[in-house]
């Protein structure tokens, strides 16, 4: 009989996503008052130099070997560099998921980290500079035009890529060594984290994914609770002790996040994202997202422009 290795069994990261969207090499020399919205989970390493930044709104110091984890749709501004030297710092930016949940607050990811063992944070720096070198070469084939970079700024659709068989053997090497990097990243800093992440009912992932696949056309309290087999009540309580607030105030945030990413990532007209989340028209949309944001759409997709350029 043949000796056999089998799990079968469903685990916690069974949905676990890891997909990296860019490396950057940052040296600043000026600092600035503009707002940035970070899109994706982001991770930093400093170089050199010395900063304060700020990371919805709590300031942070930030001094070489340090590392920053950065959730996504954190909102940051820089608020003092270093003079004798640029502030100097690699940047790897990730979708990193558990289902709808967000991987760092799964794992209560600290957002600086200034005592990490320097022979490690070495290996973490070597190994992003190898990382970048693949990534680099995956994008060369692409036309410069149609890659998203910040230095261009968010100001229009970009296209879907249909990779090549070759090109989809590349982007598999890419996300296995990213998911390699993360986890040398987890292991560094593990003596931070806690033994558990945070606890979630699956039924939670199955409420998210019904909501975000229905955005245009938001359910309601009813809805969502027959769809789990659940009560009202019994669906508030879920809600309230993974995210710390209502079914119906999710759905809420979850439309609003989409207006924030569609606001960020396309040129599409405000009349045209109202209604692709679910908003009977333009008004109601406008007064939904300046309650929450303390400005109209338009405003907030300036300042994140103005911000991106002088990123």
């Amino acid at each position: 009989m043949k000796n056999l290795i089998e799990f079968s069994n469903q685990s916690s990261l069974d949905h676990l996503n890891i997909n990296i969207r860019w490396l950057k090499e940052w040296k600043i020399t000026k600092a600035h008052e503009h707002l940035f919205i970070f899109p994706y989970t982001t991770f930093w390493i400093v170089l050199s130099g010395t900063a304060v930044i700020e990371l919805n709104h709590i300031r942070y110091s930030l001094k070489k070997g340090d590392i920053v984890s950065i959730a996504p749709k954190t909102t940051q501004s820089w608020k003092g560099l270093s003079t004798d030297q640029p502030f100097h710092y690699l940047s790897l930016a990730c979708e990193a998921k558990v289902g709808a949940m967000d991987f760092i607050h799964s794992y209560r990811f600290p957002h600086v980290v200034s005592d990490a063992p320097s022979e490690e944070v070495h290996a973490l720096i070597e190994e992003w500079r190898r990382l970048a070198d693949d990534y680099n070469a995956f994008l060369q084939p692409f036309d410069e035009k149609d890659i998203k970079s910040s230095e261009k700024g968010y100001d229009k659709e970009f296209p879907l890529f249909k990779l090549s068989t070759d090109q989809t053997i590349q982007h598999l090497k890419i996300r296995a060594k990213g998911m390699l990097w993360v986890q040398q990243l987890f292991q560094t800093i593990r003596y931070r984290l806690p033994d558990q992440p945070v606890p979630y009912d699956d039924r939670v992932f199955e409420i998210c994914d019904y909501v975000e696949k229905r955005l245009d056309k938001p359910p309601s309290l009813d809805d969502l609770a027959a769809y789990v087999s659940l009560s009202k009540e019994q669906l508030r309580t879920l809600f309230q002790t993974t995210y710390g607030l209502s079914p119906m105030k999710y759905v809420r945030h979850a439309r609003l996040q989409r207006a924030r990413d569609l606001l960020m990532l396309t040129s599409y007209p405000i009349k045209d994202i109202a209604s692709q989340i679910g908003f009977e028209d333009q008004h109601h949309f406008s007064r939904a997202f300046q309650q929450s944001e303390g400005m109209s759409p338009m405003a907030y997709r300036r300042r994140l422009l103005q911000g991106i350029k002088h990123e």
